[in-house]
């Protein structure tokens, strides 16, 4: 999977590295440019991106469970504490 689609072509693990930046549209013009040109005529890179897509839109629906309020007290009585002994 590390070919290459043309000459000073993006290779897939090019691709790879930035499909999160792509995804969260993160990338300047020209880069989006480039993976979108590549993903064009790349089946796996194509594929892999569907499933972080898929993977991500999931993730965004799952509730992250609330922290119970006297854990949370602790952890935060604790973190003072900690800070406030570094200041010394």
């Amino acid at each position: 999977m590390s070919h290459e689609h043309g000459k000073g072509a993006i290779g897939c693990k090019a691709i790879f590295e930035r499909l999160s930046e792509y995804l969260d549209e993160e990338l300047d013009p020209e880069l989006c440019a480039n993976v979108e040109q590549h993903m064009d005529g790349c089946t796996p890179c194509q594929k892999y991106f569907e499933s972080l897509r898929r993977t991500v839109t999931a993730l965004h629906d799952v509730e992250s469970p609330r922290m119970p309020d006297e854990l949370r007290r602790q952890v935060l009585d604790d973190y003072h504490k900690l800070r406030d002994g570094l200041k010394d």
